[in-house]
């Protein structure tokens, strides 16, 4: 049971996942993805990426537009049901697409199957990406998160209400499978001391996160 609470204070001060889709996918285009990882820790001396997974589902509405919606399977073998819901929005895109802007408004639920304790987080992601004739993809970004409760977990007073994550990733492609690495500094400007872990931060703020993504379209 105490490895089940301190599972859920770490989700929910850190709840996370990469961008779902940087590239909007074309009209009628479907894909299924999973990724792991998450906020890099000291354990035992070593340093180590909270090995969060999660899966999700995408489609494209229109070339501009496509829609997607998670299943966060480590919570959920935790007894956390946790899911991320969102769209991926065409803002900008050279001539021939290969440079663009996307947003990504979307919304995060988790509920534990104990208490119903239950939480819900805008969020709203923001990059830019450039894309080569080898089927690679960069990408960078920013990662806004909205608190809308003001306390944390063990009833402790929540100070902020807006987190601000900067980002940046990588994808290559082939025969519709795309494979991508993502990393983040999660809450920048929240001092990550002390804590139930120890964060790996840039001095003493925030997390640093990497992720693995694995995506097949059709």
């Amino acid at each position: 049971m105490q490895r089940i609470i301190l599972f859920i204070a770490i989700a929910w001060l850190f709840s996370c996942s990469p961008v779902r889709i940087v590239k909007p996918l074309e009209k009628g285009e479907q894909a299924v993805g999973g990724n792991i990882g998450g906020p890099l820790i000291e354990f035992a001396g070593a340093p180590i990426t909270i090995p969060y997974t999660s899966s999700f589902y995408a489609k494209g509405l229109s070339d501009k537009t496509t829609v997607f919606g998670s299943l966060h399977l480590t919570a959920l073998s935790f007894g956390v049901f946790q899911t991320d819901i969102g769209v991926c929005q065409q803002l900008w895109a050279n001539q021939d697409k290969t440079l663009g802007l996307t947003a990504n408004p979307a919304f995060h639920f988790a509920i534990d199957r104990w208490e119903w304790n239950a939480r819900f987080w805008p969020q709203l992601d923001i990059q830019l990406y450039k894309e080569f004739k080898n089927k690679q993809l960069i990408y960078a970004g920013i990662g806004n998160w909205i608190e809308l409760k003001n306390t944390r977990p063990h009833n402790e007073i929540q100070p902020q209400f807006w987190f601000v994550s900067p980002q940046a990733g990588f994808k290559w492609g082939k025969n519709k499978w795309v494979y991508g690495f993502e990393s983040k500094w999660l809450a920048p400007g929240v001092a990550n001391t002390p804590n139930i872990v120890d964060y790996i931060g840039v001095n003493d703020k925030g997390a640093l996160s990497l992720y693995f993504n694995l995506i097949k379209k059709f």
